[in-house]
Order: C-alpha cells, then sequence, then structure tokens
C-alpha cells in the first residue's frame, strides 16, 4: 500500500502529532488511529457515485483517509476508505487526493516543526 511516512520522531514530537491529531482529525476508536476526511471536491466518479448508493440501509456519505501514530512515526495511508460502505468507492488515492493528503501531512509537519530534529549527539574522541 501507498502511504506518507514521517519517521525517526522524537517522543516529544509523538507528542505533538498526537495533539494536533486530536485537535485536526477524526478518532477512529481505536488508539493511535485518525480519519482526515475527503473534501467533498475531491471525490472521483466513482466516489459520488457511492455517495448515493445504498447497501443495507448505510448511506456512503463520507470517505476519509487513515493515519496511524506508531512509537517513532506517523504514517497516511493513500488509501481512499468509504465511512458506510468498506468495499465502495475507495481504492488507491487518485493524483488531486494524494496531493491533498500529502499538504495535509506537510502542513502538520511545518506547524509542529518536525523538519528542524537534530540527530543524536554523537561521541568524538
Amino acid at each position: 500500500m501507498r502511504s506518507i511516512l514521517i519517521d525517526e520522531l522524537l517522543e516529544s514530537e509523538v507528542i505533538g502529532v498526537r495533539d494536533y491529531l486530536n485537535r485536526n482529525a477524526v478518532a477512529s476508536g481505536i488508539e493511535d488511529l485518525y480519519w482526515i476526511p475527503l473534501e467533498e471536491s475531491l471525490w472521483n466518479e466513482t466516489q459520488t457515485s457511492a455517495h448515493h448508493h445504498e447497501q443495507e440501509g448505510v448511506e456512503a456519505h463520507s470517505f476519509r483517509f487513515a493515519v496511524e501514530l506508531g512509537p517513532e512515526w506517523v504514517r497516511f495511508e493513500m488509501l481512499v476508505r468509504s465511512e458506510g460502505l468498506r468495499n465502495l468507492g475507495g481504492g488507491q488515492a487518485d493524483e488531486r487526493q494524494s496531493m491533498f493528503l500529502l499538504g495535509w501531512a506537510d502542513e502538520m509537519a511545518r506547524q509542529l516543526n518536525l523538519f528542524a530534529s537534530q540527530p543524536a549527539a554523537t561521541n568524538q574522541a
């Protein structure tokens, strides 16, 4: 699966990412798993069609990306998931959707200054 990975995070950065996700993403109900809603203007034809499709009385009305936070990393899946129907309208993100997710991840990294981490000091003899 394609994904965007920001790794080698310090413990303090992981705490910052968790706080950012708690404020700006949707909690999934599973610890350290979040959803980023896909703006309707970015839905593709299949997703727009699925929006009106009903299966077992559940309307597929929202699409989103999964974000998982690990002990030293955060991973943004480039798989579009449906809120209502697990097997309809999702699939790999297209170019516009990928750029939306990349922009979201980049904005988070910039706000948290994740690019400024300094490598651990090395002992020099």
